[in-house]
């Protein structure tokens, strides 16, 4: 499976969560298992940018992106298993 066969599999929540999480995976690549990488590449940034905020601030940094990601990856991962 490629990545525009796995986006058109996307429920409406997982269309969403791709939306939101485009600004840390674009370009999106071909490849799914590149897309994967991504998206863990990405989830380390965002823990580590939220974990720097809250040291140096000591404020508490929002979780959407991180959530976002989560969600985005649980769902492509439950695709890849059903296929």
């Amino acid at each position: 499976m490629n990545s525009a066969e796995l986006i058109r599999a996307l429920s409406k929540n997982g269309a969403e969560d791709l939306s939101s999480s485009l600004q840390w995976i674009k370009p999106i690549p071909e490849d799914v298992t590149a897309l994967i990488e991504k998206i863990d590449m990405a989830l380390k940034i965002v823990k580590f940018s939220q974990s720097r905020c809250a040291e140096e601030a000591g404020v508490k940094s929002s979780n959407d992106h991180l959530d976002s990601l989560t969600r985005l990856k649980s769902e492509i991962e439950s695709i890849l298993n059903k296929t």
